[in-house]
């Protein structure tokens, strides 16, 4: 059986309101951005911590954004758009 944890959240635009929401991924860090099944559907906010208990979670996590994976990724295009320049030039 999965263990259940909750971690506060916060969305861009109102970094003082702290959302919680459970979720079964262990590994999650401050910092690490999450997509998070909201009232207002999915959205991806920004964790902040585990906390022990809440009255005001009822929604989850859904999964981690890979944002260094994507960083890589662009870099990676980034590379072969001036190989591709500097072949036309």
């Amino acid at each position: 059986m999965f263990k259940r944890y909750i971690v506060q959240v916060i969305f861009a635009g109102n970094f003082e309101v702290k959302y919680d929401f459970f979720t079964i991924l262990p590994g999650l860090v401050p910092g690490d951005v999450v997509v998070c099944d909201t009232a207002r559907g999915y959205s991806c906010g920004t964790v902040i911590g585990y906390i022990e208990t809440s009255t005001k979670v009822a929604k989850w996590i859904v999964c981690p954004v890979p944002v260094e994976a994507h960083r890589q990724f662009l870099a990676a295009i980034r590379r072969q758009e001036k190989e591709l320049e500097e072949l036309l030039s």
